[in-house]
């Protein structure tokens, strides 16, 4: 486990843009294909809301895998993303994805006595949510007590994917390290979501300049945005970690 120096966060970034560059189509194939899925499962009775989150993981995985193939100069195959559903660690992933959801779930429930359930309800049912009531509520208390818990969670799972299907960790184990890796790379963390505040505030200024006229980029330039995040995920795994054995 290496600990990287702030400006790696910007780095990431760079490097994600750099992968993309290389191979936009594929990726963007893979991403829309990964949209489709989640789009796929969440509409299963009952339970859709939370069936993306517990299979994040294992497709996830699946993006982290071509960016790796790209890096290592490999052809990107178009089933590159159901790998993990193919990868001995599949059950591993999956019970990861379950605790992820449980530790998101457990998050918004903190909110619960702090808004009277203001930010609970919105997520739950968005289409319900009244303008006026919620800004009369405490869901801003709700959000930052929703942030506060969510956090460390996040920290925990942020690597759980490859250090289970690469590294051969159980989920234990995996949410340990995980955990830790960021906790020693946070200055490079904070470098990395300031570019990203920055870049994002850039390109929201620019479409608010243009007075409209960008306007139909907003939709292509948020998904390769969205993409190219997906990319730094792996570079900076790359970056923490010296990867021992690939699957």
């Amino acid at each position: 486990m290496n600990t990287p120096q702030a400006i790696a966060g910007w780095h990431w970034i760079q490097q994600g843009f750099s992968t993309f560059k290389k191979k936009p189509f594929e990726l963007l194939f893979m991403f829309f294909g990964l949209i489709f899925v989640n789009l796929g499962l969440s509409l299963v009775p009952f339970i859709g809301a939370i069936i993306p989150f517990i299979f994040g993981p294992t497709l996830g995985m699946g993006i982290m895998h071509a960016c790796r193939d790209i890096d290592e100069g490999k052809p990107v195959t178009t089933g590159s993303l159901f790998v993990g559903f193919r990868s001995p660690a599949f059950r591993t992933l999956l019970l990861l994805g379950v605790l992820y959801t449980l530790a998101l779930l457990a998050a918004l429930a903190c909110s619960i006595p702090f808004d009277d359930g203001a930010l609970w309800n919105y997520i739950s049912d968005p289409s319900k949510a009244d303008p006026k009531a919620l800004v009369k509520s405490k869901i801003g208390l709700g959000m930052l007590i929703f942030f506060a818990v969510y956090t460390p969670a996040a920290m925990a799972f942020w690597y759980g994917g490859p250090l289970v299907m690469w590294h051969g960790m159980g989920a234990a184990k995996a949410i340990f390290y995980s955990f830790f890796a960021v906790w020693r790379a946070r200055k490079a963390f904070l470098v990395y979501l300031l570019a990203w505040c920055g870049l994002l505030s850039l390109v929201a200024f620019l479409m608010a300049l243009s007075g409209g006229i960008l306007g139909v980029l907003i939709l292509p330039l948020m998904l390769s945005v969205s993409l190219v995040m997906y990319c730094t995920f792996y570079f900076s795994y790359k970056a923490l970690f010296n990867r021992e054995q690939s699957a």
